[in-house]
Order: structure tokens, then sequence, then C-alpha cells
């Protein structure tokens, strides 16, 4: 029998936002009282997971110390904008 391993939850909160036409990133619009990333967080500790990480990319400024601030306890990473879809482009060359 195997042991269970301990559960990560990765979050991605990197995305633009373009079609929402807001200059605010995505993930710190609010609905019923709390930002998105706020629910994606708060899904995410109902699963107990051993470590949490955020991704954060595009509007990282505002988004990362909103993450600090409401999962303290959250490894954050940053998406290096220029790689996002790099392997597609390369196959495509």
């Amino acid at each position: 029998m195997t042991e269970p391993q301990a559960l990560t939850v990765i979050i991605l909160a990197a995305g633009e936002g373009k079609r929402m036409k807001s200059a605010k990133p995505k993930v710190l619009h609010e609905l019923c009282g709390r930002t998105m990333l706020g629910h994606v967080v708060a899904a995410a500790r109902e699963l107990s997971p051993a470590r949490l990480a955020v991704v954060v990319g595009k509007g990282r400024d505002l988004v990362a110390p909103h993450a600090e601030r409401i999962a303290p306890e959250a490894l954050q990473a940053v998406q290096d904008p220029q790689l996002v879809g790099d392997p597609v482009r390369r196959q495509h060359a």
C-alpha cells in the first residue's frame, strides 16, 4: 500500500484580464465581498494542502501584496511573460 502524498495547490493568478476591459488584474476584482483570488485561496484551503503557491505575472505589483495579505503562508512564483506560449511559438517557427 502506498503512503498518501502531501498535497500542493498551485493557483494561477498571472492573467491580464483583457476581456474584462479593466486596468485592474482580473484576480483582484471582487465578487460577493471577496476578490476572485480570495475565493480561490479559500477553496484551496478547504483541501488542507501541505503547500500553497500563487503564480503571479502581469500586474504582480498589485497581485503579490494582496496574495501575501490573504495567504501569507503561500509561496509566490513569478511567470515570465516572454515564456508564455514559447514552446508553441518554437514549434511553428
